[in-house]
């Protein structure tokens, strides 16, 4: 699970901002909260803020690291970093983004976080807790002769660290490398966390689920029946789906195609198969069922399709779930209904956790959350982000939170001044 994620330097983020899943001392909606070790963690955080404030910011920066840790091994030589520092000073321009992750995994408590530009890594560093006193695995500098290695850390480290080029990490070296404890971590980043930015098509992925669910008789049952159950209980009109792979057609070729082109996209497009998922209906006379292509639904249905997915994951797998602008066609009793879920202790099998930011200000309900559940972003003078909870004012105990965010009492809402068309 995670307990807190630290970001510095990336895009609109140039002071040093952390979000923090500790629950507070507060006793209300316990129910919210999960206990891991000596914390309360809580279940889901929900992050507001007018647009352009910072808040997809926020998921990139996450998606950003995740993708470094389980890509960078695989980089040439040369090949350039996703970092983006904050381009609005010079200073920061020069500098490395930084990005540290705390997280339990297999009832270990990890702290691992790099700094990086575009060209190389800079520093990486991996702290464990196995028995609540910290244990330094390692410290990779910018100097190759400075690197620190812990005596926990077992296994050959200085070959290693020859094979990790400037622009790779250590911990992606030492999973391709078959290191135990690193492999560890790595799997933290690669089965227990997903990003859903904004705008992403989550059809294909959600799909598999299924369709691999279609190769384990034993498991078949139970997802179909959780796609099944949630599709009807939102009220959309479908009472079933269905998920088949169609071959994608052989393309036609211009006649000046070379040869071993040719065979190398005809051998692709033998090989490559598109997902196609039905939704099913009523017939309003007869009562039989109806297929519909998903593309043919209304924008709603198919958010909510995809978004079961990444949901099924979280429940069963005990799966941190970042979605950026959750409320994205979706009505507001529908959004709340999938917090409830997550936040379900009867429902998940594993503890599940969900960050996402929304401009839905009805979930601002002290029934739905704590206030140490609700997060905001707001912008200074220089256009740096600034990430914060609402306990930093200490709200009184049963007060409107909607009422005082669009009062203002709490920031984070934009500043608007009357439209109007100026000129002759």
């Amino acid at each position: 699970m995670l307990v807190e994620f630290k970001v510095a330097n990336y895009r609109s983020f140039r002071e040093e901002q952390t979000l923090s899943l500790v629950a507070s001392k507060d006793t209300e909606l316990g129910d919210n909260c999960v206990d891991q070790d000596k914390l309360r963690l809580l279940k889901a955080v929900g992050i507001y803020g007018p647009n352009a404030s910072g808040k997809s910011n926020f998921f990139k920066a996450f998606k950003t690291m995740q993708d470094i840790v389980l890509d960078s091994a695989d980089y040439q030589p040369g090949r350039k970093l996703p970092a983006q520092p904050f381009l609005f000073d010079s200073e920061s321009q020069k500098k490395p983004s930084t990005f540290e992750v705390t997280f339990y995994h297999e009832e270990v408590r990890y702290q691992y976080g790099f700094s990086a530009t575009n060209e190389r890594i800079h520093d990486e560093w991996l702290l464990a807790y196995p028995k609540g006193r910290a244990q330094t695995w390692y410290e990779r500098t910018l100097n190759r002769d400075d690197w620190k290695f812990g005596s926990f850390l077992k296994g050959e480290r200085e070959k290693l660290k020859d094979k990790t080029r400037d622009n790779v990490l250590f911990l992606s070296v030492g999973t391709q490398w078959n290191n135990k404890q690193l492999t560890a971590i790595y799997e933290w980043f690669r089965k227990k966390v997903e990003v859903v930015p904004a705008g992403a098509k989550w059809q294909p992925v959600t799909a598999g689920i299924l369709l691999k669910a279609d190769d384990d008789e034993e498991n078949r049952e139970v997802v179909y029946q959780y796609f099944k159950s949630c599709l009807q209980v939102a009220d959309l009109g479908v009472c079933g789906l269905k998920v088949k792979k169609v071959k994608v057609p052989e393309p036609e070729y211009p006649t000046e195609t070379p040869e071993d082109i040719r065979d190398v996209l005809s051998k692709y497009s033998k090989e490559h198969l598109k997902v196609q998922v039905e939704m099913l209906h009523k017939d309003v006379k007869t009562g039989k069922e109806v297929s519909l292509p998903i593309e043919e639904e209304s924008d709603g249905t198919k958010r909510f399709f995809e978004l079961l997915g990444p949901w099924l994951r979280a429940v069963r797998a005990g799966v941190t779930v970042f979605v950026d602008e959750l409320e994205t066609s979706l009505h507001p009793l529908l959004v709340r209904a999938l917090i409830r879920f997550i936040q379900d202790q009867k429902v998940t099998r594993n503890p599940a956790q969900l960050i996402f930011s929304t401009h839905d200000t009805t979930l601002l309900d002290p029934e739905l959350f704590r206030r140490d559940q609700i997060w905001f972003t707001e912008k200074d003078e220089h256009g740096s982000t600034r990430l914060y909870s609402m306990l930093d004012y200490k709200p009184r105990k049963g007060e409107a939170m909607q009422r005082g965010y669009l009062a203002g009492r709490y920031g984070a809402i934009p500043i608007i001044e009357a439209f109007g068309l100026h000129g002759k």
